[in-house]
Formats: C-alpha cells, structure tokens, sequence
C-alpha cells in the first residue's frame, strides 16, 4: 500500500507526470531569467533618463567630488555659479594653432555649447590636459560645442609657446589684468566651465578626466539640430 501513487503507477503515468514538472520547471527558469534581464536593463534605461538641463551636472563630476571641509565649501561656491547667465569674457587676441579652432564672445558663440578651459602657463595638471583637450574641440565641432581657453594673466607672456609644446591646438587668448578668472570664480587650475547653447552656465570646476562625460550628457539633453534646409526657386522670365 505504500507504494500506490509511485510504485504501483504504470510506466505511461510516470512519464506524464514527469513531463509535467519538467515543463513546469522549465517555463519557472525561464520567467526568472527574464524577469533578471529586464532588471538589468532597466537601470540603464533610468539613467538616460535620469538627466535634465537642470541637474545633468553632479558633484562626482568634479575636483572636489570627496566631501571635506575645503571642498564643501569650494562645491557651494560652484553651485553659486550654476544657473547664471554666463559673462563675457575679458581677454586679448585670440589664437590658435589650428585654424579651424576659433574663439570669440559667447554673444558670437550663442546656440553652441561652449567649454571653457581656464588655465595657466605654469600649472602642470593644465599642460598635461591640452592633448585630450583638443581632441575634445576637433571631436565635438560638428555638434557645435567649441572648446576655448583662458590662460592666466600670470604667466601669461609664453602662452601660444606653452600651447605648443603641450599640444594646446583649441583657440586660447590671455585673461585680462584676471578678470575673466574673478567674473567665473575660479577656485583652482584647470578650472572648466561649460556654458548652455543659451548662454548660462551649466557646470563649473569639472575634473580633466570627467569633461567628456559631462560634455556628452549636455549633450544629450542639448542636441545639435541643423537648420533646416530651405531651398528657393524662381521662374525665368522672358521678354
């Protein structure tokens, strides 16, 4: 009597019920597996949504992402800076080593996102940067992001020498008796800017190493958008 369900079944029955709990098992693993993936998708898909032209700039894309004392107090002086419409610059000549890198007034440079780098002749961290930094100007153009630099008045006499020798291509022009440097509270070197495509600034004080992060998710939330294309047409008019 102890075996009447499983000893005693015929050979048909068991295979029946086996099949059953194989299937059931089967349609169980595969539910998990893809309850797992969309998981593992799904915060990806936050992320791109994640961002706003209001809150795409994080402190951890900064030089003072650890939280101290000095740097709490540098990242409420950043903070201050976010929001405002961006000043003009105060500065000489512009040049450039690669002419199709040009600077300007960010009234001239308004529906472009505009990258400021503000550097100086006798800061290495700046120096060490310019290569990355011009590839970033070259890479980005076509989007309409310009990459410029504000060298520091101090220094400043072997700016385009400087720019040379480290690969400094982007177009660069000396600050003025520092006024650039005051207007943008700049608090160490390099010290980057970036300035919306309507001219106010977005994010200051960004780490060399996070700057195309932060440039690409500007850019996500600021596209570039060609004008439209409009094309005339006239009729001939005989006489």
């Amino acid at each position: 009597m102890a075996c009447k369900y499983l000893c005693g079944s015929s050979w048909g029955s068991k295979a029946t019920a086996m099949l059953a709990i194989v299937g059931a098992v089967a349609a169980t693993s595969v539910a998990l597996v893809n309850n797992d993936q969309g998981q593992q998708n799904q915060p990806k898909a936050q992320t791109q949504q994640k961002y706003t032209i209001e809150t795409f700039f994080t402190r951890d894309l900064t030089y003072v992402a650890a939280s101290n004392e000095a740097n709490d107090s540098r990242w409420e002086k950043i903070q201050s800076q976010v929001g405002k419409r961006a000043p003009e610059f105060t500065v000489g000549e512009w040049k450039s080593l690669d002419k199709d890198l040009k600077g300007g007034t960010l009234e001239s440079m308004r529906g472009e996102i505009v990258v400021i780098d503000f550097w100086g002749t006798w800061c290495g961290p700046c120096r060490a940067a310019m290569p990355k930094n011009t590839e970033l100007a070259r890479k980005y153009a076509s989007q309409k992001v310009r990459l410029v630099g504000i060298c520091n008045t101090r220094g400043s006499q072997t700016m385009m020498e400087t720019a040379e020798k480290h690969g400094g291509l982007f177009a660069t022009a000396v600050d003025i008796d520092d006024k650039s440097r005051n207007a943008y509270g700049v608090q160490f070197w390099p010290y980057y800017v970036i300035v919306d495509r309507d001219g106010i600034i977005r994010a200051a004080g960004i780490d060399a190493l996070k700057l195309e992060e932060a440039i690409e998710r500007i850019l996500a939330i600021q596209p570039y958008v060609p004008p439209a294309e409009t094309t005339t047409s006239g009729a001939a008019s005989s006489g």
